[in-house]
């Protein structure tokens, strides 16, 4: 093949390259390379970046011309070749500018590559299922044909949580993921937001209305609801989805919020007590504290916040800073304390 190669560079460039392209790719095949060799190959021999992304094991690899790795982003909007025997998994080349005569012999071998590589046939696991089903870059059909093999008909309820979850769960970036039919019945401990797709065809979007409400979420056994269903948020939804934690952390009140609670844990829950009750002693009796601690704890953040928690303005200012101060530590996992509960 070799010898045939450097005989054909004087005759024919063009098919001399083809011929390097499968034998490169014969050859990664042969040693039973990464994947992330295929795609610094694919990148290498296109002379521009390249990607791969597998819904089915919920990664992306992307690799510039050099090999060294980029940022794992993926977009539809470019030059690609599904991988066969592979659901949801496809590569691709980020070349601007018109195509060159090779780029998609690069792309089809390489494909070919990855499909022996990873054993002709696809991931068949619950997990894989979950992560196509919820992939936004995975085809309709591929995503129909992993709700189907969940045993999924009818309207799916789309849960995430930073922990465990039921059956039909995996990981997926930040968050664990389950897809169950119909309404689950969650344990009291669970942390999670939750949307309802009525199609296979809406699950990606559910799931990250299922992430917007989480953000929304307190603690387990927190004074605010841990478990929120997306359709429940209203206007709130908006909020988290138009602030990024990054952005909900700079705002002021978010500041001031984060800076008493630096010296007095019990600042949050506090509030959210006094937002979720009908009056102070119930908020008190939330909290397990005396009325009377309660009042001086409010005068005392009065004092700090700049305004008055109890009077009109202030429990709307107060709703909203609780808001933001959720969504800005919507991915930190804090826990419970004594001194958060009030203790």
């Amino acid at each position: 093949m070799r010898e045939l190669i450097g005989r054909l560079d004087v005759a024919d460039d063009a098919t001399a390259g083809a011929l390097r392209v499968i034998d490169h790719f014969d050859g990664l095949v042969e040693e039973r390379a990464t994947l992330a060799a295929v795609v610094r190959a694919v990148a290498a021999l296109a002379g521009c970046p390249a990607g791969l992304h597998d819904a089915g094991r919920g990664i992306t690899r992307r690799h510039d011309p050099t090999g060294h790795p980029l940022p794992e982003t993926q977009s539809r909007s470019w030059a690609q070749t599904a991988v066969p025997g592979r659901p949801g998994s496809w590569i691709w080349l980020e070349r601007t500018g018109e195509a060159r005569p090779l780029d998609a012999l690069v792309l089809e071998r390489a494909a070919k590559a990855i499909h022996t590589l990873t054993g002709h046939s696809a991931d068949r696991s619950a997990d894989a299922a979950v992560r196509i089903a919820c992939d936004p870059d995975a085809s309709a059909s591929d995503r129909s044909d992993a709700a189907k093999r969940l045993g999924l008909t009818g309207p799916v309820t789309v849960i995430a949580s930073p922990g465990p979850l039921p059956p039909h769960s995996t990981r997926i970036g930040r968050h664990m993921v389950a897809l169950v039919r119909g309404t689950p019945d969650l344990p009291p401990d669970l942390r999670a937001g939750t949307a309802i797709a009525q199609d296979p065809a809406h699950l990606p979007t559910t799931l990250e209305q299922a992430r917007l409400a989480l953000r929304l979420t307190d603690r387990a056994n927190g004074p605010g609801p841990s478990q929120l269903a997306y359709d429940d948020l209203g206007a709130l939804a908006v909020l988290a989805e138009r602030t990024t934690p990054q952005e909900a952390a700079a705002i002021t009140d978010v500041l001031h919020l984060d800076h008493i609670r630096a010296t007095r844990p019990w600042v949050i829950d506090t509030l959210q007590a006094v937002l979720d009750h009908a009056s102070l002693r119930q908020a008190a009796t939330g909290l397990h504290l005396h009325h009377s601690t309660l009042q001086e704890r409010l005068a005392w953040l009065a004092a700090r916040l700049g305004y008055t928690v109890t009077k009109p303005g202030g429990r709307q200012r107060t709703a909203v800073a609780i808001a933001y101060w959720r969504i800005a530590h919507s991915e930190t996992n804090w826990s419970t304390t004594t001194a958060e509960k009030g203790q």
